[in-house]
């Protein structure tokens, strides 16, 4: 059981995943949270998110200084404890690391030194993590009843209209109100499906084993999925001619599972073709890299200002007044959520009046 002075939250940074995985199991086991990262991009996405109180780096990352800076330019606090773990009870010349090492594979000796590491985070950066969280997760219960209000008005009055004109109506007409009431519809259960897997996500970010196993899962044909997926919703567009589609990846699976490769490109596209204008260029590639497989939707729409772009998450949502979203915001940080649980990045660049173009990439797999 953690007493009052085990850190909250540990951040353990190991490219082998045998070390990585027997570290992780080690460190639950006696009632420690853990979040795993494989390299130093991977760890700056997880703070990003989250804010761990002590950071564990396996020998191959204590030679330099590099990876703590890029961490605290990631969002990590200065003062967060950096500890070393190596195969011998010797840190190697020119290792930075202050705070402490411990020997692999862990000794209940080791964890229990970690257990008497008291956090050095502020009070007043506690605080405003604790502040940015309520008001996440309140505007986000804010946002819930509108989402549900839009598309349930109107079924509500298209069906309370077949219902008093029952006898007065025409097949065209009834044709007509029907496909309407079929479309909220259909928007319903995609708000729906978009705040289960939102609460999906979120639960799942807590559990650095789920991830694990999830990055095993492979996708072999990316291109057919993505292709599949980006003529269907640019066909319920009615903007298929917009799209132009270059995929230069066959034969190059990644590292993630079909149904959120189809999710990203889904939400991603789906975005594009709304907020730009019916007859305008929206563009998907795919091409591959040595490590990675890099994707880009780009449009020519409304764009997102500067602000929007650090307030992306899914209790924002942008200029409802203006534009209806009916969802789009939660959409965008699902997608966001699911590339950075599979070891990819996301970027959004973005000028608002112009448009904006997203590039997500995904690691190969073997």
């Amino acid at each position: 059981m953690m007493n009052s002075q085990t850190p909250k939250l540990i951040l353990l940074v190991a490219s082998n995943q045998e070390r990585r995985t027997n570290t992780a199991q080690r460190l639950v086991g006696a009632g420690v949270s853990v979040l795993v990262a494989d390299c130093a991009q991977a760890a700056m996405v997880i703070v990003r998110s989250h804010r761990p109180t002590v950071v564990i780096l396996d020998e191959e990352f204590i030679t330099s200084s590099d990876i703590r800076e890029d961490l605290i330019k990631a969002g990590l606090h200065s003062d967060t404890p950096f500890i070393a773990l190596v195969s011998s009870a010797k840190l190697r010349p020119g290792t930075n690391l202050p705070h402490g090492i411990l020997s692999y594979p862990l000794s209940d000796v080791g964890i229990n030194s970690i257990m008497t590491i008291q956090p050095m985070i502020s009070q007043k950066s506690a605080g405003s993590d604790l502040t940015d969280s309520v008001a996440r997760h309140t505007s986000l219960l804010y946002a819930l009843p509108h989402e549900y209000r839009t598309p349930l008005t109107d079924i509500i009055g298209q069906s309370s209209y077949l219902h008093g004109h029952a006898l007065e109506v025409t097949p065209a007409e009834i044709r007509e109100v029907s496909g309407e009431v079929l479309s909220a519809a259909r928007r319903l259960l995609r708000v729906t499906d978009n705040f289960l897997m939102y609460a999906q996500i979120e639960t799942l970010v807590e559990n650095p084993l789920h991830i694990e196993r999830m990055r095993q899962f492979k996708t072999i044909e990316p291109g057919s999925i993505v292709y599949d997926t980006a003529t269907y919703v640019a066909e319920l567009h009615h903007r298929r001619k917009d799209l132009t589609i270059s995929l230069d990846v066959d034969g190059v699976p990644v590292s993630m599972l079909e149904r959120h490769l189809n999710k990203v490109t889904c939400e991603l596209l789906d975005n594009a073709l709304y907020f730009s204008p019916a007859g305008s260029p929206v563009t998907l590639t795919a091409n591959p890299q040595k490590s990675k497989v890099v994707f880009s939707i780009s449009d020519h729409g409304i764009g997102m200002k500067e602000q929007e772009l650090r307030q992306i998450g899914a209790y924002r949502q942008f200029r409802r007044q203006v534009q209806e979203q009916q969802g789009v915001g939660l959409g965008l940080v699902i997608a966001k959520r699911l590339v950075e649980i599979h070891g990819g990045t996301f970027d959004i660049q973005s000028t608002y009046g112009v448009g904006t173009n997203i590039t997500f990439t995904v690691p190969r797999a073997a």
